[in-house]
């Protein structure tokens, strides 16, 4: 099992404690050398205030931030959980995501999807209607821009003839792709082409708010992981895909009643499912707060499943 650490900015406003880019670069690498294998930042560019105020977060451009943590750390991944593939034209998308790669040595994940609020589609200058048609030719584009060769594309708001995108990402022919989402469109895309797949927990209580399939119960996350498998074998495909999953078990981390043994019950419920990695999302009210969690997190939860 591996871990992924989210920068603690899942709140509005942000925390000004954590709009500093040494502390992106010190929460890196503490998370480094706790043992988490990656680090993510989420995106929101530009959220409703509905949203923001009945359950939603602000968000820092997720490749500024890993970009600060890239240049704090050395073997951490950087993932992108996620980027919602439709709000950004696919040639800066592919451009930026291969400059972080390669200055990076390497350590990209790109967790795409094509997010659920209409309103950021609109304020964007997307259409809404369009992201899926849009998602699958950004896939393509990206693929064909990180090649580094002279390729033309006609796309549905833009078209390329004979040019050339480089640097080219350090790992070929692109970085891991995980798609996220808990759609049996999303799956079938993961099956048919992707490297991981990371679901989202959405209680029914939430009932469409999040424009996806309910997913509450590790029931629920067998039958979706039984309709990945069974596409994957249609696929012919017999390679490893990833899968980052989380629970609430066992309360937050930093809370006085947070049970580690819950935690670490209900992720080897789902290493059984076949989840490979967990979501540890940060916490805390100051730097101090955030590097206890880690800290905390790594040893009573990592230290603890990788020792048994």
């Amino acid at each position: 099992m591996k871990f992924a650490y989210g920068y603690p900015f899942l709140q509005c406003p942000p925390n000004p404690a954590f709009l500093n880019g040494d502390t992106i670069g010190e929460l890196g690498q503490a998370a480094e050398q706790a043992s988490f294998s990656a680090a993510f930042f989420t995106e929101h560019p530009i959220p409703a205030e509905k949203w923001r105020q009945s359950g939603g977060h602000d968000a820092l451009d997720p490749f500024v931030g890993l970009s600060f943590c890239a240049a704090a750390t050395s073997s951490i991944s950087l993932l992108t959980n996620l980027t919602v593939l439709p709000y950004r034209n696919p040639l800066l998308l592919a451009k930026s995501v291969a400059s972080l790669d390669v200055l990076s040595g390497g350590r990209v994940i790109l967790g795409i999807g094509t997010g659920y609020l209409k309103g950021e589609y609109k304020a964007l200058g997307v259409d809404f209607d369009e992201r899926n048609d849009l998602f699958d030719e950004s896939v393509e584009v990206l693929r064909l821009a990180w090649q580094g060769e002279p390729f033309s594309y006609e796309g549905m708001h833009f078209s390329v003839r004979e040019s050339t995108s480089q640097p080219v990402p350090a790992r070929q022919p692109h970085p891991p792709l995980w798609l996220g989402g808990n759609s049996k469109l999303t799956r079938r895309r993961v099956a048919k082409w992707g490297n991981g797949w990371m679901p989202m927990p959405n209680p029914r209580a939430l009932g469409d708010r999040r424009r996806s399939a309910h997913l509450e119960t590790n029931d629920d996350l067998r039958e979706m992981l039984a309709y990945l498998h069974e596409h994957m074998e249609q696929e012919g495909r017999e390679d490893h895909i990833d899968v980052m999953y989380m629970t609430f078990a066992g309360g937050m981390v930093g809370n006085p009643d947070f049970n580690a043994e819950q935690h670490r019950e209900a992720i080897a419920e789902l290493a059984d499912l076949g989840v490979t990695w967990i979501v540890a999302n940060g916490g805390g009210s100051s730097r101090e707060e955030a590097l206890d969690q880690i800290t905390q997190y790594s040893e009573e939860i990592i230290a603890m499943i990788e020792s048994s």
